[in-house]
């Protein structure tokens, strides 16, 4: 008589699971898109009048590479934990990337479009938190709307060095825009370091020899050391926005080395 009873209890809890995974996925997607669409609200605002300037670069960047690559996954079939994870770190460059934006963007027209798309990706990567339930269902789970933006290229060696060489001159973009108002010595150094690290990826990618790319990595190494100390005890949003822009690109460079001759 028990087991009669218990079965259809336990089909219940199965589905109210369910349903819960159901509604957090979608309140994930839903901030997604409308996250994405105030980027690309925002690009648009700056497209016709600081092309080439600081703000410009980074948030074309943040909108059109970071932001798509690092979701991309969700669209995968079935959805699991494993999946989600990796897009829940995945999107940790991003965030930081716009915090840097945040920074270039302060007095402008942008900024409060710009901080809200922060909060709204922030708020569905913090849900992206599914260690109190098991692998979430994609069975019917909304999917988000397709922003107009230019697709990612496929991944490739020599494309990827080439990322990181974009990347490190966006990074430098950023410090070299704000080195005066963060009016410390570490970042004028700091400043130095990231051009050396600019010269060393520009080789890289020219080159794409081994010992090219390890000689771009460890002048990484030496500018990440140097803002990772500013960051330690104080908040400086322009440096961690450059500190998780160097560390993509050494991480792009790390993960391609090995193929390199």
């Amino acid at each position: 008589m028990n087991a009669v009873i218990d079965k259809p209890r336990a089909k219940a809890k199965r589905k109210a699971v369910n349903d819960a995974q159901q509604a957090r996925m979608s309140k994930i997607h839903s901030a997604l898109d409308e996250g994405h669409k105030k980027l690309y609200l925002a690009q648009q605002s700056v497209i016709g009048t600081d092309v080439g300037e600081p703000v410009e670069v980074l948030l074309t960047f943040v909108t059109e590479s970071l932001l798509p690559q690092a979701i991309a996954p969700l669209q995968e079939t079935p959805l699991t934990r494993e999946i989600i994870d990796g897009v829940y770190t995945g999107m940790f460059p991003t965030l930081a990337a716009l915090q840097g934006v945040i920074a270039l963007a302060r007095g402008t027209v942008i900024e409060a479009t710009v901080r809200d798309a922060h909060d709204l990706l922030d708020e569905a990567n913090s849900a992206m938190d599914f260690s109190d339930m098991r692998d979430p269902e994609s069975r019917g789970s909304p999917q988000p709307a397709q922003v107009p933006s230019p697709k990612s290229p496929a991944p490739d060696v020599s494309g990827q060095i080439f990322d990181a060489y974009c990347i490190t001159t966006q990074a430098q973009a950023i410090l070299c825009a704000n080195v005066s108002a963060m009016n410390r010595g570490a970042a004028y150094a700091a400043r130095t370091l990231v051009q050396l690290v600019v010269d060393a990826t520009a080789a890289a990618d020219e080159q794409k020899t081994r010992d090219n790319c390890e000689e771009a990595s460890c002048r990484l190494n030496e500018a990440i050391d140097v803002l990772e100390l500013m960051t330690a005890d104080t908040t400086d949003l322009v440096a961690e926005g450059v500190l998780s822009l160097l560390t993509l690109a050494k991480k792009l460079l790390d993960d391609n080395i090995g193929a390199l001759p």
